[in-house]
């Protein structure tokens, strides 16, 4: 059995570094699956140059796509793909839904990974429409119609949470058709000994663990971050991760030396978060059931998460994580309380950790997962 995901961009665009993120943490874990059934993985991304990496339980090809429009680039991706496995007899996965094309082929399945259509109206700037009201209420009746289309490409579809079905029955002119299964999102659980190797000193750390993209919360966390550092002389900052506001956030905190912007791989996860007691997720939109309250959950952190998408399937408030608005008045208030109470920093950690080891641990994720790969594979 051949297996065959298809994705953007899993490794950079010459295949030399993986890229850091949870999609690309997903497929990871997916190829795992996949390879532990005894079939072969190979994963198509774009690239600038045909390339191919052995990596430890998949191959990855890069597909030239230079010059080729959105459409045209994942048209080109799934012609290749398709080539390479037998529609009959294999498997093809769409890596996100946002990547697929329309197709009848049985034994295909898309990735939903939550709704990325709920974006405040201020940021929607990639038109110049959108500088006016009904030029945003447009580009928001546009998105919401295309993820619809999206969803109905394929018929066996895997969804992250709750809140995007919903959503979706609710969006759909219909009632749905075809295959569709709810897997949140997972992550590693530490064990007792892990949790009690962290340190706990006088010191409180706290973690930002995303893409640094501002709807992930970059900008909003950072005003927060710069009050927390006047008011409490004994917490520490740390950004992890990469992106487009990487550049800003150095620049934002050059001068200050209890703030440390770092890079990590997947598997470096679970030894970036037992070194931190509480994770901050202040996203603005566009969330499944975030890896990150996952990692976090799973690692015995106090969590603090925006109420935004399928965040709001995983965290109880005040039981095991504290949800908050997006917005820096509430973000800071329950940052606050968490510093300056021990006891319900321990309370929530410790919740936490329990409700990722019956619901979101990757053990679990990956028994959901073989019983979807194996119905599908006998269709």
């Amino acid at each position: 059995m051949k297996v065959a995901i298809l994705y953007y961009d899993f490794l950079d665009e010459d295949g030399r570094r993986q890229r850091i993120g949870g999609i690309e943490t997903y497929i990871l874990n997916l190829a795992g699956v996949c390879h532990d059934l005894g079939w072969d993985v190979t994963v198509f991304q774009y690239g600038t140059t045909e390339f191919s990496v052995q990596m430890d339980e998949c191959v990855v090809k890069g597909i030239p796509v230079a010059g080729l429009s959105h459409e045209k680039k994942k048209q080109r991706l799934f012609a290749v793909a398709s080539r390479d496995v037998d529609a009959a007899e294999d498997i093809l996965i769409f890596g996100a839904d946002h990547i697929s094309i329309r197709t009848q082929a049985r034994r295909a399945i898309a990735i939903q990974h939550g709704i990325a259509c709920d974006l405040p109206a201020q940021q929607l700037t990639d038109h110049p429409l959108c500088r006016f009201s009904l030029g945003r209420t447009l580009r928001k009746i546009k998105a919401r119609r295309d993820t619809v289309r999206r969803f109905e490409n394929c018929r066996n579809r895997v969804c992250v949470d709750y809140n995007f079905f919903n959503w979706y029955r609710t969006m759909a002119p219909r009632e749905p058709s075809g295959n569709i299964w709810v897997i949140p999102n997972a992550a590693p659980v530490l064990s007792d000994d892990e949790v009690a190797g962290r340190a706990n000193g006088s010191t409180i750390r706290i973690l930002f663990a995303r893409r640094f993209v501002e709807f992930r919360g970059t900008r909003l966390f950072a005003g927060v971050v710069k009050r927390l550092l006047e008011q409490y002389p004994h917490v520490q900052f740390t950004f992890a991760g990469e992106g487009p506001d990487e550049g800003w956030l150095r620049e934002t905190f050059a001068q200050q030396p209890r703030v440390t912007i770092m890079k990590y791989l997947p598997q470096d996860a679970k030894e970036v978060y037992r070194r931190h007691h509480i994770a901050v997720v202040p996203s603005l939109a566009s969330e499944g059931t975030s890896l990150s309250v996952a990692e976090a959950m799973g690692a015995g952190c106090a969590v603090v998460a925006t109420c935004v998408g399928g965040i709001t399937n995983m965290i109880i408030d005040s039981h095991n994580g504290l949800l908050v608005m997006p917005d820096s008045q509430s973000l800071h208030a329950a940052l606050r309380a968490l510093i300056e109470n021990d006891r319900l920093r321990h309370d929530l950690g410790a919740t936490a950790r329990q409700c990722a080891q019956i619901s979101f641990s990757l053990p679990a994720w990956r028994q959901r997962w073989q019983a979807v790969l194996e119905q599908v594979a006998s269709m």
